[in-house]
C-alpha cells in the first residue's frame, strides 16, 4: 500500500489524565488527535482531530543581547 508519512505524534495527558497525541505537521500548524471521551453510540467518533496555529518561540533576553552584540562587531 501507498502511504506518505506526515509527520510524528507525541502522547500526552490533560488535566483530567486523558491521553492524546499530538505534533507539528510543519513550522505554523500543529495537530492533535483527542479521543471522543463523550461518545455515546457506536456511530460517533473514536477521535477527534484538530489542526491549529503551532506556537510561536518567543525570544529570551540572552538571545536578544547576543544578535545585538554581533549585529555591533560589523
Amino acid at each position: 500500500m501507498d502511504m506518505t508519512k506526515i509527520t510524528g505524534l507525541w502522547k500526552s495527558e490533560d488535566k483530567n489524565g486523558n491521553t492524546y497525541l499530538s505534533g507539528k505537521m510543519n513550522a505554523i500548524t500543529q495537530l492533535m488527535i483527542m479521543q471522543n471521551t463523550y461518545k455515546k453510540e457506536d456511530k460517533e467518533p473514536d477521535y477527534w482531530l484538530y489542526i491549529k496555529p503551532a506556537a510561536k518561540k518567543e525570544k529570551t533576553g540572552n538571545e536578544h543581547t547576543k544578535e545585538n552584540k554581533r549585529g555591533s562587531d560589523l
